[in-house]
């Protein structure tokens, strides 16, 4: 769960430097809560983006959005959190969601048999704000400040 400037920390040689670097990278990343610059800078140092609140905590605001319906609408059956998922997929993350629910959890696997096509994939990619990202940076820096 690091940011750039945290993996730069830590990567650090006045640190000592780590030996070996980690090839996972998990933090929050939705249509709702993308940062494509920080996904670039943990790919291009060769890591694997773990996507945490994959559905963005499911809220009812963000599987209401019309743009989501919208897209989901176009493909049969679909749900807009099976479009969340598949975008992350479809963005190459490692895609994680929870659910307790056993309906929801099959809802969740059965998103293979259709694809987003680019027109909605920048859709999706603009849905997170720059606030969005800054209130988001801000909430888990307010976090680790209190670790």
């Amino acid at each position: 769960n690091f940011s750039p400037a945290e993996y730069e920390e830590l990567t650090s040689e006045d640190n000592g430097s780590i030996t070996i670097p980690p090839i996972v990278n998990q933090f929050e990343v939705s249509p709702f809560m993308y940062r494509p610059h920080d996904v670039s800078y943990f790919r291009a140092r060769g890591m694997l983006v773990s996507s945490s609140k994959s559905l963005h905590r499911a809220s009812v605001e963000c599987l209401n959005n019309p743009q989501l319906k919208d897209i989901a609408k176009n493909h049969n059956s679909v749900t807009p959190a099976q479009i969340m998922l598949r975008w992350g997929i479809q963005k190459g993350f490692v895609v994680v969601c929870k659910s307790a629910n056993p309906e929801r959890m099959a809802e969740n696997r059965a998103i293979l048999h259709f694809s987003l096509s680019e027109e909605e994939v920048r859709v999706l990619d603009g849905l997170t704000s720059d606030e969005d990202v800054s209130k988001r940076e801000q909430l888990e820096m307010e976090r680790k400040l209190q670790m």
